[in-house]
């Protein structure tokens, strides 16, 4: 763990070392903890680990369907 210490611009802006900068990626999550904040990577999720983790053992017309899902 590396501790920074810096000062906030005239607006509010912050400069982060582009050494903690490559390690966060191009997007960020911003936590307000009350009395600090969280700098969290925004990574995108991977769907893939999903595909084919539901079997349908009857395939019912879509309406019916639907409704099961949506509960309409």
């Amino acid at each position: 763990m590396e501790i920074v210490v810096k000062r906030l611009d005239s607006q509010g802006r912050l400069l982060i070392p582009r050494e903690i900068r490559e390690k966060l990626g191009d997007e960020v999550i911003i936590v307000d903890l009350g009395d600090r904040v969280e700098l969290l990577p925004r990574r995108r999720a991977n769907l893939r680990k999903f595909f084919d983790s539901v079997e349908i053992d009857e395939l019912k017309e879509w309406e019916e369907l639907k409704k099961e899902l949506w509960m309409e």
